[in-house]
């Protein structure tokens, strides 16, 4: 299967093809749910690679601890009906 391909905008990148694709996302067996996620290679001189706020960042509270290399994500305690 061939994914759709955008052109994106982001990290100080501009007209960087993306290859989007409904995926589920599954938080060590705690929640999981349905996104429209976008791939690219576009970050990889960069050595990362970032979710969007739209599907990720807009359902849960995300702290980086750059300092002991982790990231603590904050599960809501009662997900809505979209997210079972």
């Amino acid at each position: 299967m061939v994914a759709p391909v955008e052109m994106t905008t982001g990290m100080g990148s501009t007209n960087v093809p993306t290859h989007f694709v409904n995926i589920a996302i599954d938080i060590q067996g705690v929640i999981r749910f349905p996104v429209y996620a976008g791939f690219t290679s576009g970050l990889d001189r960069m050595g990362l690679g970032l979710l969007g706020q739209i599907g990720f960042f807009d359902r849960f509270n995300v702290e980086f601890r750059l300092s002991e290399k982790t990231c603590l994500i904050q599960v809501p305690d009662s997900p809505s009906p979209q997210d079972a």
